[in-house]
């Protein structure tokens, strides 16, 4: 039988997964903490035993998507992948393996005004990027210089990543790129190898 610390986190688990669900359809103010309890199957007074106020749930759940996410790019950049355009086509490659999930992840983060979880100056993942950018780009290549080049890459991933995934954006994409997943990723390389030399050749 699971004991009662594991029956604690299975329950957190439950209310994040349906909090994720809830908050990227109906946004934070739409989303009631009844509703929450109902799908994750627990009752409201254990929702307010766990995360004591919908505010705290917020933090807790927009936290827990970050953390999600950057333990995966932490597990990608372990493997035997050698270049960051590589390790880019794995990035978005993993993004799109759950197309819900990937969507409601990203509209979570678009209800900015109340998704309280504070980003820094850099964007999740850079360090695991920039490990790869450490051998390829030239050591005069300002830090800031570094900072752009992640920045356009992810973005590029992400972007591509929530049309792959969404309806719409699928059709879009099936009109210039047939075959969908093996085009973006052939195109990503692209991108990521022309800004690399792009920024060298700016610092020769």
């Amino acid at each position: 039988m699971p004991s009662d610390l594991q029956e604690n986190r299975d329950t957190r688990q439950r209310i994040i997964d349906a909090s994720i669900k809830l908050f990227s359809l109906k946004g934070y103010t739409g989303a009631s903490t009844r509703e929450i309890a109902k799908i994750a199957k627990v009752n409201i007074a254990s929702l307010n035993y766990h995360f004591r106020s919908k505010q705290n749930l917020l933090q807790e759940v927009s936290a827990w998507v970050l953390d999600d996410f950057e333990q995966r790019l932490v597990d990608l950049a372990s493997g035997e992948v050698k270049t960051a355009a590589d390790f880019s086509v794995l990035v978005f490659n993993s993004l799109i393996h759950d197309e819900l999930k990937c969507l409601n992840h990203f509209k979570l983060f678009l209800d900015a005004e109340n998704c309280p979880k504070e980003l820094g100056p850099q964007p999740v993942g850079f360090l695991q990027l920039n490990s790869y950018l450490l051998k390829e780009v030239k050591a005069i290549v300002p830090d800031d210089e570094r900072l752009w080049l992640t920045s356009v890459i992810y973005g590029y991933i992400n972007h591509m990543a929530v049309m792959h995934s969404s309806p719409l954006g699928k059709r879009h994409i099936h009109r210039y790129m047939p075959e969908k997943q093996a085009t973006v990723a052939k195109y990503l390389h692209q991108l990521v190898e022309t800004l690399i030399r792009d920024v060298n050749q700016r610092y020769s």
